[in-house]
């Protein structure tokens, strides 16, 4: 803290209303664009507290930033992973806000008709994007104990990275065209044609249901 001498004060105040003085006397060509006012006995220099009424206050107020701290989460290897976005870490449950996962017992077909638990591929590829690392994330909302974020790992952004590789599709626009880029590669889940035709997969039916 730096600490100011009763000197450096009066000589500040002699400064300050030295210059005061100057610009309320200036000729009118010099003060062109400053407004008139009566002159106050007010201090313009307090070494004390003084309260601000803030309904009289005519001074522009400046914005105090506000920092985001990030939330910094390390799941370990026994990370229970419930689909490809999806998490549970210290008995919270985190979802990645800018991807639509795929559900685990997908079966996607490709065009030779085979079958591949892509939901389940998915959900594993996730897992070893997160075991064992430093997550650093942004809380979008929380809702109970469930908590809405983006998270990346060494700068790189997890949704776009399962977007990109056909283990998600996009959630919101800013990963739209690494969706696209997905489909026509067709990674991943794309390589059924029923995803592809609507842009996402459709949970498996159930037994019965056609």
């Amino acid at each position: 803290m730096v600490v100011v001498s009763a000197r450096t004060r009066s000589v500040i105040n002699q400064a300050l209303v030295t210059a005061f003085l100057c610009i309320a006397s200036a000729p009118p060509i010099l003060a062109a664009g400053l407004q008139s006012g009566p002159l106050t006995d007010e201090p313009i220099w307090t070494d004390r507290p003084v309260r601000v009424d803030r309904k009289k206050q005519t001074l522009e107020r400046v914005e105090i930033e506000q920092k985001i701290i990030p939330l910094i989460l390390r799941p370990t290897t026994r990370v229970k992973v419930f689909d490809s976005t999806s998490f549970e870490h210290d008995g919270r449950l985190y979802v990645l806000a800018d991807a639509v996962a795929v559900h685990p017992k997908k079966l996607c077909r490709g065009d030779d008709q085979h079958l591949v638990a892509c939901g389940q591929q998915a959900r594993i590829y996730f897992r070893r994007l997160i075991a064992n690392r430093t997550l650093t994330c942004e809380q979008d909302f929380r809702l109970g104990t469930v908590s809405f974020l983006r998270c990346a790992v060494a700068e790189t952004d997890l949704a776009q990275t399962l977007v990109t590789k056909g283990a998600a599709w996009a959630a919101t626009p800013r990963l739209a065209l690494q969706q696209q880029a997905a489909m026509k590669q067709r990674a991943g889940i794309w390589l059924d044609a029923e995803c592809r035709a609507l842009g996402r997969c459709p949970p498996p039916k159930r037994r019965g249901e056609k």
